[in-house]
């Protein structure tokens, strides 16, 4: 009886270990693992000044740089604002044309790029899943380097200070207002 005992107890205690190694083998993250956030980038230093700017204006600006970045692009993208930020994209399925327009909450982000958390997705009439839409729009087009489609997570990440602007100049997002249409932005200009 008590060679089962003594078993019982050193299975249990296998068990355990097991357990717990398997617990921080999960939880433990890997080497080349990074979690993306404020922390990770350098502060731009420098000088600075404030643009206050409204809705069209942003919207103006940001497809100058989409255009001027997916100029060689078969698909056209372009970015509306209103209640919320909309990205506007046609593809073609079987010789027809349909249109998908992807709706947005934008939030800024401590280090000033602006964070859009997929809000609907209509294509045509059907309806789709968000993570698959993005999918879509990820996989179909090469989009400019400063967004960064993420499925998972149902969101895409607009990095303001990744955007190709002048030798030492750089854009971070301060507040994006939409209700009361005011965008501000801070421009640095590097000494």
């Amino acid at each position: 009886m008590k060679k089962w005992r003594l078993a019982f107890f050193a299975l249990l205690a296998v068990n355990l270990l097991a357990l717990i190694g398997f617990f921080f083998y999960v939880t433990t993250p890997a080497n080349s693992y990074s979690v993306f956030g404020a922390g990770q980038r350098d502060q731009i230093e420098g000088n600075s000044l404030t643009v206050r700017t409204t809705k069209e204006d942003f919207e103006g600006i940001a497809n100058t740089y989409i255009q001027r970045e997916m100029a060689d692009q078969p698909i056209p993208l372009t970015l509306s604002i209103d209640e919320e930020v909309n990205l506007s994209t046609q593809l073609t399925v079987f010789s027809q044309t349909l249109p998908i327009l992807l709706k947005f909450d934008p939030f800024v982000q401590e280090d000033g790029n602006l964070l859009l958390k997929q809000q609907s997705v209509e294509i045509g009439m059907l309806a789709i899943p968000p993570e698959s839409a993005l999918k879509l729009l990820r996989d179909s087009v090469k989009l400019p380097e400063f967004m960064e489609v993420r499925p998972a997570q149902e969101e895409i990440l607009l990095r303001l200070t990744d955007i190709p602007l002048e030798e030492g100049i750089f854009v971070r997002a301060e507040s994006f207002n939409l209700k009361e249409n005011d965008i501000r932005l801070e421009v640095i200009i590097q000494p």
